[in-house]
């Protein structure tokens, strides 16, 4: 019985010793990862130009036993090793595009692991996700290119495992670039790697997205999935000996820049500023005078449920009439009120500006499959901002009808039927003639989209529109007013030749 006793002990014994104190390695490993990277973004150049703590790291794994080790801290270990070997190989091979322009670098390059060789998919397959079965981990393990998860700046602790995991897990598929979900198309482009990767994700990859997802995936929502963006996950510091980065990501095939849907109501909580400018000009031949004018319009949006926005809108406005024909087309800018006869001899200029109206605005979507939604807008006159002004004292009771249909990735085509009637009192009412609209659109990339467009077939231009960020947009378009016997004068009045109008557009979309 004693020497039972005595030999349980040495055994107990010699499993403790053998345990290896991980500590220093997870702090080192945790302060790399801090030094290294930003918003999901790892500083390439700055551990190429200082690879010591990472070299010291690899050598450690590479000669280092941990079978005898508690569970949670083999599972920790095993994760910061891969992630720092998946590093390693990028910097071995610094600067490049993409990791996989290296040959090998998942299933080619061997690393020495407690003495054993392994290619990355090796390691990731055989001592990771088989070993534990945990889809979490699809969701820490690194792969250098922009499209994988959103890197951690920590290391993953054997205390803490479970809950760093698990808010890995919400923070991918909360993230906008990683989960792309279109609640208004009932559609949600989402990873390859839920479809490289089908079976672990149980009992299927929605209801498994759902449990961490922040705001479910309806259940009859389409799954899609965007290409992998490859492009090395660097960051914009990280730059080649000739100071050209290769590291930031500026392919705009980037998830996270999708054209923003006109038609479309905005999601839950969202806003949107939008403000758009047009200067209009038309030439009186019969009066040797031309009229000129500036419109700007200034809307605020909310998003209260993914299908119904409310908003507030204000116009400012300021007219000319009076310049000689061919006079400078953005003369109304000056903003000036009252006749001037002084500046052009034989000319009399009359001028106003003012704030013109306010109003507030409301748009729904009824259709969730269907891109269509109905705004109605209510504006009001002001007048005496600034004193005396009188530009447009009208109340406009606004309707306007809008529909998107994408072709595919490339093309769409938007049309929008305004109503735009004017109240004013003393006057007869008349119903005005319904503006119709087409803008034909072309998504050169996903940050850039030419587009041409006509209202009632009388007005055509063309346009662009550019994604500075994800978030915010610029547009710029010109228009021409062609002479239609029997449309021209609906729109443009009689007498009025030669009209156009140059616009800026601008908007900001949380």
């Amino acid at each position: 019985m004693k020497n039972s006793l005595l030999l349980l002990l040495l055994l107990v014994a010699s499993q403790s010793f053998a345990q290896v104190d991980l500590n220093n390695f997870f702090s080192k490993t945790d302060r790399f990862w801090k030094q290294h990277v930003t918003v999901n973004r790892v500083n390439y150049a700055a551990i190429k130009a200082d690879p010591k703590t990472l070299n010291e790291l690899v050598d450690f794994i590479a000669k280092t036993d941990v079978s005898a080790n508690t569970p949670a801290q083999q599972k920790a270990y095993g994760i910061n090793a891969y992630n720092l070997l998946v590093v390693k190989t990028a910097i071995d091979n610094y600067p490049l595009q993409k990791p996989t322009d290296v040959t090998g670098f998942f299933d080619g390059v061997k690393h020495t692991i407690n003495g054993k060789k392994y290619t990355l998919n090796n390691f990731e397959k055989k001592e990771l996700l088989t070993k534990y079965k945990d889809a979490r981990l699809h969701f820490v393990l690194v792969c250098a290119a922009v499209s994988c998860p959103p890197i951690a700046n920590f290391a993953y602790m054997p205390d803490q495992l479970e809950a760093q995991l698990d808010q890995r897990t919400k923070a991918a598929v909360d993230d906008p670039s990683f989960i792309q979900y279109d609640d208004f198309a009932g559609k949600a482009n989402i990873s390859e790697i839920f479809k490289w990767y089908v079976d672990d994700f149980k009992p299927n990859v929605k209801t498994f997205i759902n449990k961490y997802r922040t705001t479910p995936l309806a259940e009859d929502s389409k799954i899609g999935y965007y290409p992998y963006n490859w492009t090395l996950n660097g960051s914009a510091a990280s730059a080649t000996g000739d100071n050209t980065s290769t590291d930031l990501a500026t392919d705009d095939s980037k998830p996270n820049f999708e054209p923003i849907i006109v038609a479309a109501t905005m999601p839950k909580g969202k806003f949107e500023l939008n403000t758009f400018h047009t200067f209009y000009n038309a030439d009186y031949e019969q009066a040797n005078a031309k009229f000129s004018g500036y419109g700007g319009l200034f809307l605020f949006s909310y998003g209260v449920n993914g299908r119904f926005d409310v908003g507030v809108d204000f116009i400012l406005k300021s007219n000319r009439f009076g310049d000689r024909i061919g006079h400078n087309p953005f003369a109304s800018l000056d903003f000036q009120r009252g006749e001037d006869t002084e500046s052009q001899p034989g000319q009399t200029i009359s001028r106003d500006w003012g704030l013109s109206q306010i109003g507030p605005r409301v748009r729904f979507a009824p259709f969730k499959k269907f891109s269509m939604s109905f705004e109605q807008a209510i504006y009001f006159p002001i007048t005496g901002l600034p004193v005396d002004n009188t530009v447009d004292p009208s109340l406009f009771w606004v309707t306007q009808i809008f529909y998107d249909h994408q072709f595919n990735a490339k093309f769409s085509l938007f049309g929008a039927v305004t109503f735009w009637q004017p109240i004013r009192p003393g006057e007869q009412f008349k119903f005005q003639v319904p503006y119709p609209k087409l803008f034909f659109s072309w998504f050169t990339t996903k940050r850039f989209t030419l587009y041409a467009t006509t209202t009632a077939f009388t007005e055509w231009g063309g346009g662009a529109k550019f994604l500075i960020t994800p978030n915010f947009e610029v547009q710029a378009l010109y228009t021409y007013f062609i002479p239609i016997p029997g449309l021209t004068e609906l729109y443009t009045g009689t007498g009025a030749s030669n009209v156009m109008s140059f616009n800026i557009g601008i908007r900001y979309r949380s």
